[in-house]
């Protein structure tokens, strides 16, 4: 009787790189041997030590390590939590075809692990929880154009690939959105942060400190350092930590033009209309905490608290609709609503969380939120289920926001009445919208020509309420 075909490890290897995850029987019908020469080829010393058999029974496949630039082949993810407290949570091993996650606690996997990992915590594409990682609208720009030379990566973040990310994180990513850190040196970097955290910045020299904030922010060359973690969103903006007393809170604090100019009115008038968009949802249990304008040296700076920051050296786990609705699935859509009630369905987020989704979907439309797209909308990412919505964050009129060659648009408000499966919650966040407007209407910070608009907006708004009740 011959003796089987030896396999060639070179020829195993490239059927992975391929191919990806592969289970040994496919592999041997593909190499033309059989199931017993593909055991033996596993188990070869060229190959063996690279190999990772996912899952434990006969219906087990088998991938391929991938080492990324020089870095290896396996990550460390670290959880910051609320008091400061660092542990392991997982391990990251890149493989051809995907990623293995393997939980530090074993046994012990997030509830949500089973919806989305397949045998031996196999994931095909990028970790869904590092969504959130890559630098972001205005300050990721600057991120990636500090970095591109010394991380050989391309300039703009939305042009990275997950390689790409990840290099980024190993070097930079101590100060992430959210509460993970990747890889030993960022870990490093962030304990020293704990020991010593940076003096934060006093509230009495907000109105000296924030203009100085705002025109280093601005510079091309500022370099993540500089800048902070990369929050998302296309308003210029800089990162900050408030001392007032004994307490600490690290803020985000948009800023606008020059006033003067028409591009810097209309930002200043519609960051005085996100501070009240914002104060009235907080009233109702949607937003974090009230913000606060200031108006310093011809610029206006609207300031939030980060919900994703507890005090001076806590973070919480947060994950956008975006990273999700791509992970779990669901409906090709663009609304809030539609991708949220697949979440509900799949048991990712309860009937309340769902409510406030929709609720904040209808208060966006009726005060001109044309931009709510899936980044603008969070979840706090924990171990368990059901994950609780995060609390609301860009939400003003970006309707009448400057665009090119128009710094002043002034665009048709048709709002989509409702259907009448969504009228009840239509109804509440329509008074919520009134009100808005009566508020954006008649505060004296807002121009003339801006209170107009909000006047008229609440008369339809108004209207609508009266028709659709």
């Amino acid at each position: 009787m011959p003796r089987p075909r030896q396999v060639e490890p070179a020829a195993l290897a490239l059927r992975f790189q391929v191919g990806g995850p592969q289970p040994a029987q496919a592999l041997a019908t593909a190499l033309r041997v059989d199931r017993s020469s593909i055991s033996r080829a596993l188990a070869l010393p060229a190959l063996a030590p690279q190999v990772v058999r996912l899952g434990t029974t006969r219906g087990a496949t088998y991938a391929l390590r991938r080492s990324i630039r020089g870095l290896g082949d396996t990550f460390t993810a670290r959880r910051i939590d609320a008091a400061g407290r660092i542990r392991d949570w997982a391990q990251l091993i890149a493989l051809h075809g995907g990623w293995q996650i393997v939980w530090a606690e074993l046994g012990n996997a997030p509830e949500w692990a089973g919806e989305l990992l397949g045998l031996g915590g196999y994931a095909e594409g990028f970790p869904f929880f590092l969504g959130e990682a890559r630098p972001q609208g205005y300050l990721g720009r600057a991120v990636g154009r500090g970095l591109s030379q010394a991380l050989n990566v391309p300039a703009d973040p939305r042009n990275w690939s997950d390689d790409d990310t990840l290099v980024y994180l190993q070097a930079e990513g101590d100060d992430l959105p959210g509460d993970l850190v990747i890889g030993d040196v960022p870990l490093r970097r962030a304990q020293s942060r704990l020991l010593a955290p940076p003096s934060p910045l006093p509230e009495a020299e907000r109105a000296a400190r924030y203009p100085l904030l705002a025109a280093a922010t601005s510079t091309a060359g500022a370099t993540a350092g500089a800048l902070g973690c990369s929050v998302e969103g296309e308003q210029p903006k800089f990162l900050v930590t408030l001392a007032d007393g004994d307490a600490v809170t690290p803020v985000i604090v948009k800023f606008t033009d020059v006033v003067s100019t028409p591009t810097g009115r209309r930002w200043a008038d519609l960051l005085a209309a996100e501070a009240h968009a914002l104060a009235l949802l907080h009233a109702h249990g949607e937003a974090h905490a009230s913000p606060r304008l200031l108006d310093a040296a011809s610029r206006r700076f609207l300031e939030t608290s980060r919900y994703d920051r507890v005090g001076a050296r806590g973070r919480r786990g947060v994950v956008s609709l975006r990273a999700l609705h791509e992970a779990f699935g669901g409906a090709d859509t663009t609304g809030w609503p539609v991708a949220a009630a697949h979440l509900h369905a799949r048991g990712l987020i309860d009937g309340a969380a769902l409510r406030s989704v929709r609720l904040r979907h209808a208060f966006g439309t009726l005060i001109g939120n044309a931009d709510m797209h899936f980044g603008n909308l969070a979840f706090f990412l924990s171990d368990a289920l059901p994950l609780r919505l995060a609390p609301a964050y860009d939400m003003l009129p970006m309707l009448w926001a400057p665009v090119p060659g128009q710094a002043t648009p002034t665009p048709v408000f048709a709002p989509v009445p409702p259907l009448p499966g969504e009228l009840a919650g239509w109804t509440e966040a329509a008074a919520w919208a009134e009100e808005f407007w009566v508020r954006v209407a008649g505060d004296p910070r807002v121009s003339a020509e801006f209170a107009a608009i909000a006047r008229a907006a609440g008369t339809q708004v108004g209207r609508m309420r009266e028709i659709f009740r």
